[in-house]
């Protein structure tokens, strides 16, 4: 079996990748970029430097594909917000394209996409967030993946394209980038190692799902072979860290205190928000297994090496 990873060079990419090809698929990767350093994906079959949504520029590339993994996004809610014809142009028309594309060949692979559990939702009416939780997101990043999702749906019901939506809590792990912005764990992590304040808005209660990347690479061979009714399945641990819970376990890793820059609540944060995973646990078969402090102490190790 076959398993093509758009947006393979990233960070949930490689992650995904890794365990697509533990479970024995040969997996193959296409991004703008390529994985860097070369050899720091053993796993790959290849990879190819391509448009993700240009199913010309990688199918025969890649010699087809069993499962199609569609990470490819060009944006992050600040910045989708700050630009919403850009997030709307490259990622919703983006997917068309590829399921044009896909069309056109008249092929039929499995198509996998990583929505947001955190932002198809908006605010919560009730917590933990099950699938059936109504989806008012209040951010442009959540609307074009909510549209993704209904026409992926459409392609399904249409041309029999089989399709399974991931909506993922807030992955965290080895190989996220500390200078994004966006990865609290990471970007705490690794301020905190270089001895910088840590920026907090509000009083730090503010409540998130946090899922080791390494989990969610599990998550998507499970939905590669899953045969049930249902389509959307929410991906994460299924229980809240604070912000302070992060900067507390940071301390205890640490061995010493961290210095904190405090700032005024942003609005737009709802207090709490945490997924429902029962769904995907009955399903699925699937059940988180990184502990949050041990992926908390992975993650810090890995970002040592990073300056």
């Amino acid at each position: 079996m076959r398993c093509v990873v758009l947006g393979g060079a990233g960070f949930l990419g490689r992650h995904i990748g890794c365990a697509m090809a533990a479970a024995g698929y040969c997996v193959w990767s296409v991004d703008v970029s390529l994985a860097t350093p070369v050899g720091s994906t053993p796993w790959l079959a290849g990879q190819v430097q391509a448009d993700c949504f240009d199913v010309g520029a990688w199918w025969d590339r890649c010699g087809g594909a069993d499962v199609v993994v569609h990470l490819a996004s060009s944006t992050v809610p600040a910045t989708a917000n700050a630009d919403p014809v850009a997030d709307a142009e490259v990622n919703l028309l983006g997917t068309l394209r590829l399921l044009q594309g896909l069309r056109a060949r008249k092929v039929h692979p499995r198509l996998l996409f990583a929505s947001s559990g955190g932002a198809v939702y908006g605010k919560p009416q009730s917590v933990p967030l099950a699938e059936d939780h109504p989806t008012l997101p209040i951010g442009a990043y959540g609307v074009t993946k909510l549209a993704i999702e209904h026409h992926l749906c459409i392609e399904e019901a249409s041309q029999g394209l089989p399709c399974r939506i991931l909506r993922l809590s807030n992955p965290y792990g080895e190989w996220q980038r500390p200078h994004a912005i966006q990865g609290v764990i990471a970007v705490f992590a690794h301020r905190a190692l270089h001895g910088l304040p840590l920026d907090v808005w509000g009083d730090g209660s503010v409540v998130r799902d946090f899922i080791h990347a390494a989990d969610v690479g599990t998550a998507f061979v499970a939905a590669a072979e899953h045969e049930g009714k249902n389509r959307v399945f929410n991906i994460g641990d299924g229980q809240g860290h604070s912000v302070n819970d992060i900067i507390a376990t940071l301390e205890r890793l640490l061995g010493r205190a961290i210095e904190r820059r405090v700032f005024a609540p942003r609005p737009f944060d709802p207090p709490v928000n945490v997924l429902d995973i029962r769904r995907a646990q009955t399903e699925l078969h699937w059940q988180p297994a990184v502990a949050f402090d041990d992926g908390v102490a992975s993650a810090l190790q890995w970002l040592r090496s990073v300056p």
